[in-house]
C-alpha cells in the first residue's frame, strides 16, 4: 500500500506533469527568454526587472499555478553595474526598419542575473532559485553569441496533510508534516542574435538526479530537458513588423515536441501574436510597452488535450520594467 500511496501520489504528480515535462510551460517566453536560457542574461543595456504568473487548466482541480521573477543586467570589464544610459554594453531591441538597418552589435561583456520560480500542482510545490552569468561575445558589427549557466537550489515539497488517502488506516495518512527535499539545479544554454534573428539551446536540469523522500518507497529522476529557440523578424514598413519564431523541445522518454509561433508589431509599442503547442494548447496573446520602461503582457490558452473536457483554458500575464 506504501509503495501505491507513494506511486501514485507522489511520482505521478512529482515527476509527471503534462506528459512528464518536469518544468513549467510559458506561452510567452519569446517576450522572456530569461526564464528558459540563461545565456541571454545581460543581452539588453537596460537593467531588466519581469515578473509572471501562469494560471494552468482552469477549472481543473490541482491545476498548475506558476510564478516567476528574473533580474538581469549587463557587467563591464571592470566589474561596474550597466545602467539605461549605458552606450557600451548590451543591445536594445530595434523599434523600426531604420532602427534596424543602424543597429550596432555590442561590445564584448559579461551578464548576470537572478531566477526565482514557485510552481504548485497541488500538493507539490517546486521553488527555485538560480544565480545566471552569461559571456556575450562580439563576432562582428552586427552579430553577437553567448554562453551562460544558471545554477541554484530546488526545493520540492509535498503537502501531506492535503492528500486524501482510501485506506484511513494507512500510516501514511497520520502524517501531516510536509515531506521536503533539496536538489541542486544547474542549467546550460547559448544564444546567437543579431537585429532580426536568433537562435539558442538550452538544456535545464543538466545534473539528471534521483528524487526520492524515502529508502523505502519508489524513487524518480529529474531529467534533463532539451530547447531549440530560433525566431526572425521581418518590416513590411517602417513601424509595421512580423516575428515567426520556433521551439523545439525534447524531454527523455518522450517523442520531440514544438511551438510555433508569430507576432504582429507597431513598433515595440504594441503586439498581438499567436502560438501553437503541440498536441496541448493553442495560444492568443497581446501586449504593450509604455514609454521604454514598462512593458506587459498577456495569453489566453486554449487548450486542445482531453484536458479541454474539464478546464476553461489558461490564463498568463507577464509585467516588466527596464530601467
Amino acid at each position: 500500500m506504501k509503495k501505491y500511496i507513494l506511486t501514485f501520489g507522489l511520482l505521478i504528480l512529482l515527476l509527471q506533469r503534462n506528459a512528464a515535462q518536469q518544468k513549467p510551460h510559458y506561452s510567452q517566453y519569446v517576450q522572456n527568454m530569461a526564464v528558459l536560457n540563461p545565456a541571454v542574461t545581460g543581452m539588453y543595456k537596460s537593467v531588466s526587472l519581469k515578473a509572471g504568473f501562469r494560471n494552468q487548466w482552469i477549472g481543473l482541480e490541482s491545476a498548475p499555478k506558476t510564478s516567476y521573477l528574473t533580474i538581469s543586467t549587463p557587467v563591464n570589464f571592470s566589474g561596474d553595474f550597466s545602467g539605461s544610459g549605458s552606450a557600451e554594453y548590451g543591445i536594445e531591441t530595434p523599434a523600426t526598419r531604420s532602427d534596424k538597418d543602424g543597429y550596432l552589435s555590442s561590445l564584448s561583456h559579461h551578464g548576470i542575473g537572478l531566477v526565482l520560480l514557485n510552481d504548485k500542482t497541488g500538493a507539490l510545490t517546486r521553488t527555485t532559485a538560480d544565480i545566471t552569468y552569461a559571456y556575450h561575445i562580439n563576432i562582428n558589427d552586427v552579430a553577437n553569441l553567448a554562453v551562460g549557466v544558471g545554477g541554484g537550489v530546488n526545493r520540492v515539497n509535498v503537502d501531506m496533510a492535503s492528500l486524501t488517502f482510501d485506506d484511513p488506516n494507512e500510516p501514511l495518512a497520520a502524517q501531516s508534516a510536509a515531506l521536503t527535499r533539496w536538489t541542486p539545479d544547474l542549467n546550460a544554454g547559448f544564444h546567437f542574435y543579431t537585429a532580426s534573428f536568433y537562435l539558442g539551446g538550452v538544456v535545464q536540469q543538466v545534473l539528471n538526479r534521483t528524487l526520492s523522500f524515502n529508502a523505502d518507497y519508489t524513487t524518480g529522476k529529474e531529467v534533463p530537458h532539451y530547447f531549440i529557440m530560433s525566431g526572425c523578424r521581418f518590416w513590411v514598413k517602417e513601424d509595421f513588423s512580423f516575428s515567426p519564431s520556433v521551439t523545439i523541445k525534447y524531454i527523455r522518454p518522450l517523442p520531440l515536441a514544438y511551438d510555433l509561433n508569430l507576432r504582429l508589431a507597431y513598433r515595440n509599442n504594441f503586439w498581438i501574436g499567436g502560438s501553437y503547442r503541440k498536441h496541448d494548447a493553442y495560444s492568443a496573446m497581446f501586449g504593450f510597452e509604455i514609454a521604454k520602461m514598462v512593458n506587459v503582457g498577456y495569453a489566453y490558452d486554449y487548450t486542445t488535450s482531453a484536458l479541454q473536457k474539464v478546464s476553461s483554458g489558461t490564463h498568463e500575464i507577464v509585467l516588466g520594467i527596464d530601467f
